[in-house]
């Protein structure tokens, strides 16, 4: 038996449940939660090295296969939050607070312990070619499980480390962000099964087929975004302005509304037939709303331009609450749409919006949108491109600890839902995507510019698997797969009773 000191301040596994010469019983455990902390930090978020979310897992997992008895899971529950509450930090900058970290990470820490006590129960139940596909599946269904039904939405995804790898993304036109997460699992459960095998049961063959299934899948989403562009297009601007440093009083905003009117000039004078501001670009008492919406109009009207004019209304000084929304505006000044903002990030002092989505007719072709946060749920995306919409107006406001990360998620909307989108972002980095997430206008809120972005997009919308179906094809796929494996493992067992029986 190795002793503890042997295997440092963490307590390995009893001979009984330890898979002989495998490469990672050489190993402490606490030396592979040490590194399943640092890669999983390293990979995500702000700085983040994408590569290394496809191996992050992997120490993560065989400190799973360590960690047995339930005082050692509580001790991988703890690792696994702190792996994602560090990753969570690199979040925090001003006017965020280091708690964000914990509210975010310890959840999502939770939800990968889950994942990683289930996968293990059953690679030693199954077997080692099995627990690669199970791997997949957990986590595709702990990715549906966190973007559906937790508030972090898309930052619960294993997925969210590959905004700029479009080609993997492609597979959410037909599987949504589960697919993604399910051929991201496949190398670091290939990964985590060869080294937490004996030599004899090393599942080579399964393994050699998930790093097929991964190339493949590149070379698809390849092939996708090789697709020629074909159709009407429309010209979008993305109007942003910032709020004044210290905001001390509604008084500071009052040049806000003259500044943005002069920015949504300058876009329709350079060509733009929808105008889009970033969300809450001012704030105004209730008596000057309707002040704010006559003038919007007569500029609509005016310029002959759709405008989406965000801002916020001032329901509670004490406690500060707001009403959190935009208007659409036609060309005729008309008022096609006024929207509230429908899901809020935690905290944040707004009214929560219940109306039923809605499409519009344009002109030019169908459209849709929400306010930021919204558009880090699938769901919501998937009612727009159902109901036909071609092009998303997404008013939004970020701050540098998840720019320009926030605004790349977006592209993963357009992708599902096979839509243009238009991010216009306060603080941040606004950008334009067409159908395919593909980048049809940046524009940074770290330089000097006019704070006017520009671009043309696609206005018919690609139709997509995913669009049609949601998640229920994943969610299927991976139930079925983890039914195959408990009935490997039931038959093992039979196996191994008649054995003895014998």
């Amino acid at each position: 038996m190795t002793s503890l000191a042997a295997s440092g301040p963490i307590a390995i596994a009893s001979p009984a449940e330890r898979d002989g010469d495998s490469l990672a019983d050489r190993v402490p455990a606490w030396a592979l939660s040490l590194a399943g902390i640092v890669l999983v930090f390293l990979a995500g978020n702000r700085g983040g090295t994408a590569l290394l979310a496809w191996v992050a897992p992997v120490p993560l997992a065989l400190a799973a296969v360590r960690l047995r008895g339930w005082r050692r899971r509580l001790v991988l529950l703890a690792v696994c939050a702190a792996a994602l509450s560090l990753q969570s930090l690199k979040m925090v900058t001003p006017p965020v607070a280091a708690p964000f970290a914990l509210l975010f990470g310890v959840p999502l820490g939770a939800l990968v312990w889950l994942t990683l006590v289930l996968w293990d129960a059953i690679r030693r139940h199954a077997g080692a070619a099995w627990s690669i596909l199970a791997f997949a599946a957990l986590t595709a269904l702990g990715d549906v499980i966190g973007f559906a039904l937790s508030p972090a939405g898309h930052w619960a995804a294993f997925a969210a480390s590959q905004s700029d790898n479009l080609p993997l993304l492609q597979l959410a036109s037909l599987g949504g962000l589960g697919f993604v997460g399910f051929v991201m699992a496949l190398p670091a459960g290939a990964a985590a099964a060869l080294l937490a095998s004996s030599a004899p049961d090393r599942p080579w063959r399964t393994s050699i087929a998930a790093a097929t299934i991964v190339v493949a899948a590149h070379v698809w989403g390849s092939l996708r975004l090789d697709a020629a562009d074909a159709g009407p297009t429309v010209r979008v601007a993305a109007v942003t302005v910032d709020f004044p440093e210290p905001l001390t009083s509604m008084e500071d905003l009052r040049g806000n509304v003259d500044v943005l009117f002069a920015r949504s000039e300058l876009a329709a004078r350079r060509g733009a037939e929808l105008v889009v501001w970033n969300e809450v670009a001012t704030l105004v008492e209730p008596s000057q709303e309707a002040a704010l919406l006559a003038r919007g109009a007569d500029f609509a009207r005016r310029e002959g331009v759709d405008l989406v004019l965000a801002y916020g209304v001032v329901v509670s000084s004490a406690p500060f609450v707001i009403d959190n929304a935009y208007v659409w505006l036609g060309t005729k000044g008309e008022t096609l749409e006024r929207y509230r903002k429908h899901v809020l990030p935690p905290g944040e002092p707004s009214l929560r919006g219940e109306e039923p989505l809605r499409v519009l007719d344009r002109s030019w072709g169908r459209a849709a949108g929400a306010i930021c946060y919204d558009y880090d749920f699938p769901a919501l995306a998937r009612a727009h491109a159902r109901g036909g919409a071609g092009v998303i107006a997404l008013p939004s406001s970020d701050w540098r600890g998840i720019d320009p990360q926030h605004t790349l998620m977006a592209r993963v909307r357009a992708i599902e839902g096979g839509m243009s989108v238009v991010r216009a972002v306060r603080a941040a980095t606004s950008m334009a995507f067409d159908p395919y997430g593909r980048v049809r206008a940046s524009l940074s809120a770290w330089e000097r510019n006019e704070r006017v972005m520009l671009a043309t997009v696609p206005t018919a919308q690609v139709r997509t698997v995913y669009a049609s179906l949601g998640d229920a094809p994943v969610v299927f796929a991976a139930l079925a797969l983890l039914g195959g494996a408990a009935a490997a493992g039931v038959r093992r067992r039979l196996d191994r009773h008649a054995t003895r029986s014998s």
